[in-house]
Parts: structure tokens; C-alpha cells; sequence
């Protein structure tokens, strides 16, 4: 019977020895991951982020001087200027007047060819599908403009027409974008 009471104390022993060798590796963890973090960060606090100290204060930059009279405002560009080129509106005309090459001004208007070719992408019976159709050529790139007409027997005809151009060139490379987007475009004079 003497040798019972030997067995309990020592699993006494033994399940003290675990609860402390549990607790002797969890410090070692903490301890190297700590000394991996102060080796690869470099920093006297390992668990210190970089970075998180505010920047010390510095005085406003002035903003950079702006042609014109000192004090004036910048004038507001738009932000978005594509709503003036949707269906009812008329484009906003240029807000800089465009200079024009020496030779084209010294030449005669009659010398220059008339701007008289257009194409013609589509014609509809409903605004709305003429609207569709210059909203995909504005998505391609192109600007066009739909034109309503009375046409005996068919009744009103909504024509997709983009131009006009100045020479045929530019037209046939116009046509060919609209080719490689699946519209076939006719010539318009």
C-alpha cells in the first residue's frame, strides 16, 4: 500500500513539470519573435511602427503664380464637358480661338475645296434609335449629328450623318473606322 501514494504525487509532478514547460516555451516565443522583429526592422522597439509619428509641422507652400493680374482666380474649366454634346444641346463653342496655318490663310475661299462629303451611318423612323447609334459613334470616337427629315411615303426619317469633310481622304479613313465597328456608313453629297 506504500507504493500507491508514490504514484499520485508523482503525477502531481509531472502535470506541474508540463504547466511549466508550457510556460517556459511560450516567454522563449515571445522572446525570439521579438528579437526576429528588433534584427529585421532594425528599431530599438520592436513592436514600433513606422512611420506612425506624425510629420512636423511646416508652413503652407504659396501656390504658384498664375498669368494675369495678381489676385485674379483661375477661371473654372468645366468638368465634364460632354453633356453640352448630347442630343438638344448644341456644342460649346472653342473657349481659345484657333490659329490657322499661314498658307490656308493667304489662299482664296475659292481656291479651297468645299466641305460638301458626308456619310450617312444610319436612318431611323425613332429618335431614340438615332440617339443610340450617335451615342456608340461618340464611344468609337466620332462626332456626328442627327438630322430630321420628311420623306414622302416613309414619313419622318432620323439620319445618323457624320462630316462634313474636307477632302475624300479623310472620309474613306472615317468610313473604314466605321467599317471595323460593324456600321456601314454611305456617301452623302
Amino acid at each position: 500500500m506504500a507504493k500507491a501514494p508514490a504514484k499520485k504525487s508523482s503525477a502531481r509532478k509531472s502535470r506541474g513539470g508540463t504547466v511549466v514547460g508550457i510556460f517556459i516555451g511560450l516567454v522563449l516565443g515571445v522572446v525570439l519573435s521579438a528579437g526576429v522583429m528588433w534584427y529585421i526592422n532594425g528599431s530599438s522597439l520592436p513592436l514600433q511602427v513606422r512611420g506612425s509619428a506624425p510629420p512636423p509641422a511646416q508652413p503652407p507652400a504659396e501656390p504658384a503664380a498664375l498669368p494675369g493680374k495678381p489676385g485674379d482666380k483661375a477661371p473654372a474649366k468645366p468638368r465634364f464637358d460632354f453633356y453640352e454634346t448630347l442630343p438638344g444641346n448644341t456644342p460649346a463653342p472653342p473657349t481659345a480661338p484657333e490659329a490657322k496655318p499661314a498658307a490656308a490663310a493667304e489662299q482664296p475661299a475659292a481656291a479651297q475645296p468645299p466641305a460638301s462629303l458626308l456619310l450617312q451611318a444610319g436612318a431611323f423612323s425613332s429618335e431614340e434609335e438615332a440617339d443610340n447609334l450617335r451615342a456608340r459613334l461618340a464611344l468609337i470616337g466620332l462626332e456626328s449629328s442627327v438630322q430630321k427629315g420628311t420623306v414622302p411615303g416613309k414619313g419622318t426619317l432620323y439620319r445618323v450623318r457624320l462630316g462634313p469633310f474636307a477632302n475624300a481622304e479623310d472620309m474613306q479613313r472615317v468610313r473604314a473606322d466605321l467599317a471595323q465597328n460593324g456600321i456601314d456608313a454611305s456617301i452623302v453629297r
